[in-house]
């Protein structure tokens, strides 16, 4: 982004676009373009806005791969239901005659859409985890039967628990689209295991620790050239997974853990702890289900704030004190004993992604 005119090769200067894509978030149209080039803007997992320019031909080749790694061509007139921030050209380029597409603005409360869902029994739903969770909770509630064939998650991590429920509340499959302002990075194969798209990326693995498993990838991507990524590294921490019985030989994403800077880091006497966000994970999930879902949010140098959501709101004294003891239990596991962890009410605004672990303090220092 700081590079932004010296990068893009068509000509579009920050200022201009940025000025394009604000108006765009205010008046809700997405539509209008600069010399034939969308413009769209992203909030970033970090909270970080990015821009990401297509020209006509890079939108044809994403549509072309949507549909045949995420949606599957079909001669059958199918709806999807497309949930995000915000639109843009280039999601509006997937419609056809054969493809009807619905944007659902996460602006306007998801409540509010629940009887249009049911009123065009889509065949596909495309959303967040924390929409999934909104609409999922509804269909629960008031016992309705899905019209789903395939549920994709986007733009947020998508964490077993939810898969597990999401898959039972709307008797489909849970498919994944790993897609940032970089472009469209993995997609769930047939087996169920989630590929980098290395037909047309390059991916190199920066290791994170020493048994190779966890790595920040370098994206190059051979078909972007109005805003040509090269050798560009991203901020995500994965799990590399084996081969896949799918046929297909590229790298197979086993986990998507979050960002580097979610990482829990510690100094002690020059030595330096490191608390992932999956250690953090299992050590609310081994002690209760009773959670719809969970912030863990750090906003100083030993304090952390939780936000829990429970399943009956009478367990939440109880739930609070289980999962406090096991992050305490956890923490005294690394030497950090005088950990403070306090519960507090949040609500989230669906315009932001949703994190379940949160290093506020690293964004303060």
């Amino acid at each position: 982004m700081e590079s932004f005119d010296e990068i893009n090769t068509v000509g579009i200067r920050k200022e201009e676009a940025m000025h394009l894509a604000l108006q765009s978030e205010v008046s809700r149209d997405f539509s209008p373009m600069i010399n034939g080039i969308s413009i769209g803007l992203s909030s970033g997992t970090s909270g970080s806005r990015g821009m990401f320019l297509t020209s006509k031909k890079e939108q044809e080749r994403w549509v072309a791969a949507i549909l045949d790694r995420v949606i599957g061509f079909s001669f059958k007139k199918r709806s999807v239901a497309f949930f995000l921030r915000a639109n843009n050209n280039l999601y509006e380029a997937v419609g056809s005659r054969l493809l009807q597409f619905h944007f659902y603005d996460i602006k306007t409360s998801v409540d509010t859409y629940i009887p249009l869902l049911l009123e065009r029994q889509h065949d596909l739903l495309v959303a967040q985890p924390s929409v999934l969770q909104v609409i999922a909770a509804h269909y629960e509630q008031h016992g309705l039967v899905s019209s789903f064939t395939k549920v994709i998650s986007v733009a947020e991590v998508l964490e077993e628990d939810m898969k597990a429920r999401f898959e039972a509340v709307f008797n489909c499959p849970v498919h994944q689209v790993y897609q940032c302002t970089e472009g469209f990075l993995a997609y769930t194969c047939s087996k169920g295991n989630l590929h980098f798209n290395e037909d047309f990326l390059k991916i190199e693995k920066k290791y994170l620790d020493d048994e190779k498993v966890r790595f920040h990838p370098i994206i190059t991507d051979y078909q972007r050239t109005s805003q040509p990524v090269v050798r560009y590294e991203l901020n995500d921490i994965l799990h590399e997974g084996g081969p896949c019985t799918c046929g297909s030989k590229t790298t197979v994403i086993k986990k998507i853990e979050g960002r580097a800077d979610d990482v829990f880091t510690f100094h002690r006497e020059g030595e330096t702890i490191r608390i992932y966000p999956d250690f953090i994970r299992r050590a609310i999930i081994q002690v209760t289900d009773d959670l719809e879902n969970y912030q863990v949010s750090r906003v100083g140098a030993y304090a952390l704030e939780l936000v829990l959501y429970p399943k009956s709101e009478k367990d939440l004294v109880s739930l609070f004190e289980k999962v406090k003891g096991s992050l305490q239990q956890l923490f005294q596991s690394y030497g950090i004993a005088e950990i403070s962890i306090t519960l507090h009410s949040r609500d989230h605004n669906p315009i932001n992604k949703f994190k379940r672990i949160n290093n506020e303090y690293a964004k303060k220092l």
